[in-house]
């Protein structure tokens, strides 16, 4: 999904590599390391079903020159001789004549000249850094952003949470419940993700693993959504998994006398309609929900979750509350 960074442009990735492939292996665990903490970055091997098929000098072209915010040039004497790699090179300086702006990031293996790429061009010296150095300096020029639709390789804080931060197997099970939870979330409208995430956040959660409950007046205040409204939304989520219900706050009490200030309750369930994995989906679902603002006022964390932006369940991806 395209992002808009803090200039105002419109970019599919954050970054992208270019690099021959007798270096694949330094480029490899960088990529990895800036995909673990979030950073959209353009690899060719985590992007083999995008390329399948494609016209490769076309769209290569739109990637280096059009799609990333910043292009890391991995110069060596076999990038200099390479048809591919100068075909990338080409279209990142026309980017960068272009914009004016250091958009072309020059980091050496080597001394080779590469066209178009003055030595006065301040570059970085690959013969003393290891991938986690690199990937330190490109997370710190890529600066401040916002995620969206990003959930963490390993969430380790979403297992202290779940209470399994020792148990490996438990672990997995939870990582593929969250990944289901994760898609229908990105399978639900703005509206629906909303009313859910509220009713989850202000909600009383001590029928979990079961339910979730709200007053029907406690959601319509925090929404600001009329209950009529609310009923067609939460009841609109059953081909997701969800089931609703409308229940009174002591319905099973003896005392049939109603009490004044009684009020009905949403009950609200969920199943992971896969069917496959054997784990309490609502503790899941609840609990990555209330990670995913852990640590940031209410209002930035309801932000990041309806960008679907779950940084903050990893230790590698979590960051500080910004009011500036």
């Amino acid at each position: 999904m395209a992002q808009t960074d803090r200039d105002g442009f419109h970019f599919d990735y954050d970054v992208c590599l270019s690099f021959a492939g007798e270096q694949r292996a330094y480029v490899r665990e960088v990529a990895d390391l800036l995909a673990n903490r979030g950073i959209r970055v353009f690899y060719d091997e985590r992007e083999k079903v995008q390329l399948w098929g494609k016209d490769l000098y076309a769209y290569l072209d739109d990637i280096y020159q059009n799609l990333a915010r910043h292009c890391v040039l991995f110069a060596s004497a076999e990038y200099a001789k390479k048809v591919w790699t100068n075909h990338e090179r080409r279209s990142a300086q026309a980017r960068a004549i272009r914009e004016q702006r250091d958009y072309l990031l020059p980091a050496r293996f080597d001394n080779t000249p590469i066209p178009g790429v003055p030595d006065t061009v301040g570059y970085v010296d690959l013969q003393e850094i290891a991938p986690a150095e690199l990937a330190d300096l490109i997370e710190q020029k890529l600066g401040p952003r916002e995620k969206e639709m990003f959930f963490p390789p390993v969430p380790d804080l979403l297992y202290e949470r779940l209470g399994i931060e020792d148990d490996t197997e438990a672990q997995h099970v939870a990582l593929q419940q969250a990944h289901h939870w994760f898609s229908v979330l990105r399978r639900m409208t703005e509206i629906e993700r909303e009313v859910v995430t509220q009713a989850f956040i202000h909600g009383c959660s001590a029928e979990l693993p079961d339910n979730v409950h709200i007053y029907v007046d406690l959601l319509r205040r925090v929404t600001g959504f009329q209950v009529v409204k609310l009923k067609r939304v939460l009841g609109g989520l059953n081909s997701l998994g969800f089931t609703c219900t409308v229940r009174e706050e002591h319905e099973d009490a003896s005392d049939q006398s109603k009490q004044l200030g009684q009020a009905p309750l949403f009950q609200i369930e969920w199943i992971d309609l896969s069917g496959h994995l054997d784990y309490p989906e609502m503790l899941v679902a609840t609990e990555t929900i209330l990670g995913a603002m852990d640590g940031y006022c209410e209002a930035h964390g309801l932000d990041a979750v309806r960008r679907l932006d779950f940084s903050q369940l990893a230790t590698a991806t979590t960051s500080d509350d910004n009011h500036t």
